[in-house]
């Protein structure tokens, strides 16, 4: 296991256990760290406590055109943004070191954990 994906996996289990209290924000928030921004549909934030430091875990939602089909389609890109203390980004995990599915996972965990849905299912 490398280190993308123990911190992944890591984010996942806090998550699981209520550790990681995930919020959904505004899609334009974090433009400034976000490589593309205009491409995000959905974010959520949370929280990630290690040790006597606070990260903020922001998971994206990205659509793009899919060049595999000379830009006619539109693909999803999950992708994750480690961020410090003084709003500096510095981890981005993508689809390309953890496996999509697992990825979606999480979001479907986030989703139904997230501040705003909690309150629909209640």
């Amino acid at each position: 296991m490398n280190k993308y994906e123990k911190l992944f996996a890591e984010i996942a289990k806090k998550t699981e256990k209520n550790e990681i209290e995930w919020k959904q924000v505004k899609k334009s928030a974090h433009a400034d760290l976000i490589f593309n921004p205009d491409m995000v549909f959905r974010q959520y934030s949370g929280e990630l406590k290690k040790g006597n430091d606070t990260y903020e875990v922001v998971f994206l939602e990205k659509k793009t055109d899919d060049p595999v089909h000379d830009f006619a389609y539109q693909r999803y890109i999950p992708e994750i943004m480690i961020i410090d203390d003084k709003n500096e980004l510095l981890v981005t995990i993508t689809d390309s070191v953890i496996e999509k599915d697992d990825m979606l996972g999480l979001l479907q965990d986030i989703e139904e954990k997230n501040d705003r849905v909690k309150k629909l299912f209640d």
